[in-house]
């Protein structure tokens, strides 16, 4: 997959003599300077960027953005100064990481960068897409409009975003009370069992034998359980960081059943609700989906949809190379067809963002009615097993003596 890179441009209005200087993304030199003959600007040098001086390298939560988003969309509407915007945004602002950016980009705007510029330089912060539709706000001259409706996306990506995390706590919390329940039994409870046993000199059946091996295992080797388990927790947390894991790890996500569903619904969502703002703003066709493929939220889905770039540049539309993919539900590539045709893409790709917005609360609703009679099971199975496993000697016994 071809990696976007930072090029630095100079170029010329169409009409008029206005010169502007500034940042692009791209793939190479011609790809920037295509970027800038459809922003109907002559370009007169494109060059690679130096590499931008080291910026703040922490992170901000996607909810204090989301705030700054429309708190920033409301003062700059309002008329106040960018810097000044700037500055009030950085005193509201309760996330450190987000106000540790916001002084430095206070700082770069004022030295004569651009808002996107400033933005780009700390991506860990600002997104791709919060960053290109600040960009085409400021090149069109409507900032205030575009930051409106870029916090209206991130209100409905934050809302989609909770709906799955929604969807994935609960079982989790189930099964760690159901795994902390099973380790108090064997710490405490199967120890005084097995005393109870070996006083009475009772017959240990198969289940009965195993359950207190594996006590005395815990008993003795708890520490190495621990240390094992978090290491292995942490491993398998750096590895799907990586390239390779998050691929593997997102493959494997779309393959379970419900779930799969869930999270592919969950990603057409959220690119289809980005390529609608993107449009909506201004941004050119190529530059949205490269932007838009990236909210995605899995690197599967993200890395198909970037293989429909070509056959679009080369003019074949939108919709054959997105059902070329084969990671877009049918419905998709019908509704953006038409879209097409009746020259309302943005608004054909907010219909189906819309459609699939119902549809990932009906498919976590769907896996939340699935999941509880599974955990019920589980947790029974665990729990119910090792109590049955305790009281077999003593079943056996008065069996026995009857």
């Amino acid at each position: 997959m071809q990696t976007l890179t930072a090029w630095k441009y100079r170029a010329r209005a169409v009409a008029g003599s206005e010169v502007k200087e500034g940042v692009l993304q791209g793939i190479s030199a011609a790809d920037v300077r295509r970027q800038l003959v459809r922003m109907k600007l002559i370009p007169e040098f494109v060059k690679p960027a130096p590499p931008p001086t080291v910026r703040a390298r922490h992170r901000a939560k996607i909810g204090a953005v989301t705030l700054f988003a429309r708190q920033f969309a409301t003062l700059v509407e309002a008329g106040i100064p960018l810097i000044q915007a700037l500055e009030v945004s950085e005193e509201l602002a309760d996330d450190k990481g987000l106000k540790k950016s916001l002084a430095q980009i206070s700082i770069d705007v004022q030295s004569g960068m651009s808002l996107a510029e400033a933005m780009r330089l700390h991506p860990r912060v600002f997104p791709s897409i919060f960053v290109n539709m600040v960009q085409a706000g400021e090149q069109g001259g409507v900032l205030d409009t575009i930051l409106e409706r870029l916090a209206i996306y991130l209100e409905k990506n934050q809302a989609l975003i909770e709906k799955m995390r929604s969807a994935m706590i609960y079982p989790v919390i189930i099964l760690m009370v159901a795994l902390l329940s099973a380790g108090i039994m064997l710490t405490f409870v199967v120890p005084t069992f097995e005393e109870m046993f070996a006083s009475g000199g009772l017959a240990l059946p198969y289940p009965t034998q195993l359950l207190i091996n594996l006590s005395d295992f815990m008993q003795a080797h708890w520490l190495k359980i621990v240390i094992g388990g978090g290491a292995g927790f942490f491993g398998a947390r750096r590895f799907y960081e990586t390239e390779s894991g998050r691929d593997i790890g997102d493959a494997m996500m779309l393959r379970i059943p419900i779930l799969g569903d869930l999270v592919r619904k969950t990603a057409v969502a959220r690119f289809t609700q980005s390529m609608a703002s993107l449009l909506t703003s201004g941004v050119n066709l190529i530059d949205a989906l490269i932007a838009a493929a990236s909210t995605a939220g899995n690197t599967k889905i993200e890395k198909a949809i970037l293989t429909a770039r070509r056959p679009i540049e080369a003019g074949q539309g939108v919709a054959g190379p997105l059902e070329d993919t084969g990671m877009m539900p049918s419905l998709v590539p019908k509704m953006v067809r038409v879209g097409e045709q009746t020259g309302n893409l943005d608004e054909m790709f907010e219909k189906v963002a819309i459609f699939f917005e119902g549809e990932v609360e009906t498919s976590a609703d769907r896996l939340m009615k699935a999941l509880e009679p599974m955990l019920i099971c589980v947790v029974g199975v665990i729990l119910g097993g090792m109590v049955v496993a305790l009281y077999l000697p003593i079943f056996s016994a008065l069996s026995t003596l009857g």
